[in-house]
């Protein structure tokens, strides 16, 4: 890939009258240049760094896809797999309510696709079987870099059936955002699926969430695994153990007063 040639920078000027000695000043001019020409050259470098791998990303993002496709194969085998990793995720859980974990009941599987390059977006798929709350069999929320650098976001629209829009059971509950505070004390805050609906330009917490926690390594929610539980779990049974060990000594200490009274 061609890098562009890195535009002049502009170097400040040594004034000779502030060095009696013209050519001392003269010689730190030099070396300045030298340092920028040196500088222009690393920036180079980084440049070359990044294209390369921006192309050893993009090789190692197709070979990964067989492997996703065979994973969600087996995950569709586990009854509410999605469901069990989104409430057990700590950030997803707290967009959750009861209605939107039971419309996730039907959800078989998660997908991130993202685009060739790497660089201009992703697509982020939720399907579902055919259930209660909707008609989509798929939820798609696309994002996509804009020429001038921001994150602009494509939605399927969601058909609700009759009486189950939950993105507008509370008045204007579908108009918030995801994740933002509530406007007044007692507001219930948006449905999960409100998601679908907030097409804001800037960053999207939640789809990077998705595309870089949950899709990345789902298991580790789906199974719960919390290290730092593991290590305090470890801790208590160290404790406990040595608190056995503890109570050994006088155990014994009372056994050998026992023998010396019957003696």
């Amino acid at each position: 890939m061609a890098n562009a040639q890195a535009s002049p920078r502009k170097m400040p000027k040594l004034d000779p009258a502030a060095d009696t000695n013209g050519s001392k000043s003269q010689d730190g001019q030099d070396i300045l240049e030298q340092i920028d020409a040196i500088q222009s050259q690393l920036d180079s470098l980084n440049d070359c760094a990044s294209d390369e791998i921006l192309k050893v990303e993009q090789k190692f993002n197709q070979m990964r896809k067989p492997h996703y496709k065979k994973r969600g194969e087996l995950i569709g085998k586990i009854p509410d797999f999605w469901l069990n990793t989104f409430i057990n995720h700590p950030q997803i859980a707290a967009l959750l309510d009861e209605t939107d974990e039971e419309v996730l009941r039907y959800m078989e599987q998660l997908i991130v696709e993202e685009t060739e390059d790497i660089r201009s977006g992703y697509t982020i798929i939720f399907q579902f079987k055919t259930n209660p709350f909707f008609e989509n069999t798929e939820l798609k929320k696309e994002f996509t870099m804009s020429e001038s650098g921001e994150m602009g976001t494509t939605e399927t629209k969601i058909n609700w059936k009759q009486g189950m829009a939950l993105t507008e059971k509370s008045g204007d509950k579908g108009k918030s955002k995801v994740g933002g505070k509530r406007e007044r004390p007692g507001d219930d805050p948006p449905s999960f699926f409100s998601w679908f609906e907030d097409n804001s330009m800037g960053g999207d917490e939640v789809g990077e969430v998705i595309k870089d926690d949950i899709w990345a390594n789902p298991m580790q929610y789906y199974l719960d695994l919390d290290e730092d539980e593991d290590e305090g779990d470890e801790a208590y049974d160290d404790i406990e153990q040595t608190e056995q060990d503890d109570e050994l000594p006088e155990e014994e200490e009372d056994a050998q007063e026992g023998e010396a009274e019957e003696e």
